[in-house]
């Protein structure tokens, strides 16, 4: 049942799972693609150092603030150890600190669609929310001159770089025009939760360390292979991380969480392979799910594809596919104007994309 106090998000793999973890063992036969986790391992050297360490770091305390994590941020990102603010994941720094750049009744732009918890933590902290629409037809790429209006405007903007569900980017260009048309009172917010899938990878880390009125918010889950420790940071000017340091609770990230972050950022060599590999099979993935009758494709600069069909039946495509444990996002929840027409899949290994090819394609046609 839907909970109205929360936004809907994908898993529903684990329910075939079981939530209570005592048959981790029938996740060999499920295709979780309906949430974005990477289709790849962590790093080999994550592993190894997590398995020699194992009963230590589960019992032991870890780094009160996340010291080490934080200056392995600092000289693997070139960032001010200052400009770095840790947190249990992406989503616990937007609950936390997107409210804080603006106040009860602001106008908040963000865009349609896009990643639906935004809308949530806005509308529940009284934002004015200003919607800019994406459209199909343009394959949903950002139209940056209405953005920029947009943005002028408005107190804060909210930018996902690349955007989810679509898949689409802006290029460095691109968003550093988009900064150069704030207003010196506008702040610009922006999640760059995909940007190392980009070949291009249009980081904005080092403008917000110096720049008032930016903030990046980083995860470690997706690019990574980490979305079980759940571990993220915030890139912003000194003044206002230290303006968050009352409000930042203590161990906020766990032993494993931190081991595993400083590992991974150690081994760039792993992480720039794996992003090529995915993709490879993204382009693959694209070719034949863009074959199957009745179904188009939108261009993805990320870890998963977004996908159209002819017929509003998404909801029965999605539930024919999770009946043979092949689990896809239905995308009516993250834009009203879906209607039916649009499901997400993630980008998983070869054989997992195979499957995923033949159960929609089974799906559409026993549909119809």
């Amino acid at each position: 049942m839907t909970d109205p106090l929360r936004t809907e998000h994908g898993g529903a793999f684990f329910d075939a799972i079981g939530v209570d973890f005592r048959h981790l063992e029938r996740a060999k036969n499920v295709v979780n693609a309906d949430v974005l986790d990477a289709w790849y391992d962590p790093s080999p050297n994550v592993i190894k150092a997590l398995q020699e360490n194992l009963t230590w770091l589960v019992k032991t305390s870890p780094p009160t603030r996340g010291e080490g994590l934080v200056k392995a941020i600092s000289e693997y990102r070139k960032i001010d150890e200052e400009s770095i603010l840790l947190g249990s994941g992406s989503s616990s720094l937007m609950f936390w600190v997107l409210p804080k750049l603006f106040q009860t009744g602001d106008e908040v732009t963000i865009l349609d669609p896009t990643y639906g918890e935004y809308r949530h933590v806005l509308e529940r902290h009284g934002a004015r929310v200003r919607i800019v629409m994406l459209q199909p037809e343009n394959d949903f790429r950002i139209n940056l001159n209405e953005l920029i209006q947009a943005v002028q405007r408005s107190r804060l903007t909210v930018l996902v770089n690349p955007n989810t569900p679509t898949g689409a980017s802006l290029s460095r260009e691109q968003i550093q025009d988009l900064i150069g048309a704030l207003p010196s009172d506008s702040k610009l917010w922006i999640d760059e939760t995909y940007v190392d899938f980009d070949p291009n990878r249009p980081t904005m880390e080092a403008i917000a360390s110096t720049d008032h009125r930016v903030t990046v918010c980083k995860s470690m889950s997706k690019f990574y292979a980490l979305s079980g420790l759940r571990v993220g940071y915030l890139i912003a000017h000194p003044e206002f991380v230290r303006s968050l340091v009352p409000y930042d609770p203590p161990w906020g990230v766990g032993s494993l969480a931190q081991l595993a972050a400083v590992e991974a950022l150690r081994d760039e060599a792993y992480y720039a392979e794996m992003a090529e590999l995915t993709r490879q099979k993204r382009v693959e993935l694209d070719l034949t799910l863009s074959a199957i009758p009745g179904l188009r494709t939108h261009a993805s600069a990320a870890n998963f594809i977004l996908c159209r069909l002819d017929k509003p039946v998404t909801a029965d495509v999605v539930k024919y596919c999770e009946s043979i444990s092949v689990f896809l996002r239905n995308c009516d929840s993250l834009s009203p104007s879906f209607k039916g027409h649009y499901l997400r899949t993630a980008v998983k290994n070869g054989e997992q994309n195979k499957r995923i090819v033949e159960a929609i394609e089974s799906a559409i046609a026993t549909l119809n």
